[in-house]
């Protein structure tokens, strides 16, 4: 969750929202009950922020996540810890952010060739397709929309 978040504060030009399981709740006569609707911050230069975009773009079009692939906008990162105890892949289009990770409790490993790039960005992948399959294609905003710090 705590990378996912991250990720979408990247992806939102450095505007970081706390992720809610609940944001908003009604009654039977449409009267708000709750109201978790996120609360925006700027934490990170905007420019920054898609500049490491573009790179984590890259990631996905041409380096460790090529299986990570939705057809449309996607930035991510693979990751995978020595001896393949941990591999993970944080992914997201414009509109979501969203992790997958594997290991195993008792810290050993998953087995020779187990990155975040052969086994975690498909999972992702799959999940994802799904997960954004109505939603329309939107692209992420390059660092020249912004003032370099």
């Amino acid at each position: 969750l705590e990378m996912a978040t991250a990720y979408a504060t990247i992806g939102n030009n450095g505007w970081h929202a706390d992720p809610t399981l609940i944001v908003q709740a009604t009654d039977s006569k449409g009267g708000m009950v709750i109201d978790n609707r996120p609360k925006l911050r700027l934490v990170l230069d905007p420019w920054a922020a898609a500049a490491t975009n573009e790179l984590m773009q890259g990631v996905v079009t041409r380096g460790t996540a090529t299986s990570a692939q939705l057809g449309r906008p996607v930035a991510g990162k693979t990751g995978t810890t020595s001896s393949e105890k941990d591999i993970w892949f944080v992914g997201m289009i414009p509109q979501l952010a969203t992790a997958v990770w594997a290991g195993n409790d008792d810290n050993t490993t998953l087995g020779s060739g187990a990155t975040g790039g052969v086994v975690m960005a498909p999972i992702w992948r799959d999940f994802m397709s799904q997960a954004v399959r109505d939603l329309p294609v939107e692209s992420f905003r390059p660092p020249s929309d912004f003032p370099k710090p």
